[in-house]
């Protein structure tokens, strides 16, 4: 549903993991085309809010295994590296807007 505020920073997130993927072609990058698979599939899944709040943990591991690899494998980080950082952002606000509308939820069930 993309008039959710979470459903469009999960898009913006997985356009900047393809764009991360296609600016460099290394194995490593192999984990940003799952990141943005993962945010895609995360945006279909709108009924299922908890679901969509661990698929959002997975695509942060996900990125944060992709700066671990990188630091590995290169040793320093060039600015076109930050974008991934702004990609873990985007979906830490998506899975908490996502907890919102869960309490939100909640809280109208108990009100019934």
């Amino acid at each position: 549903m993309i008039q959710r505020i979470q459903s469009v920073y999960l898009l913006v997130a997985a356009i900047l993991a393809i764009v991360c993927f296609c600016l460099k072609l290394t194995w490593l990058d192999a984990l940003q085309l799952v990141t943005a698979a993962v945010c895609t599939a995360t945006i279909f899944l709108y009924a299922k809010r908890m679901l969509q709040a661990k698929l959002c943990l997975v695509a942060l591991l996900l990125v944060f295994a992709w700066y671990i690899g990188l630091a590995i494998l290169q040793g320093y980080v060039n600015t076109i590296d930050c974008l991934p950082m702004i990609e873990a952002i985007l979906i830490f606000l998506a899975r908490k807007g996502i907890i919102k509308d869960e309490k939100l939820v909640r809280a109208a069930d108990r009100i019934r």
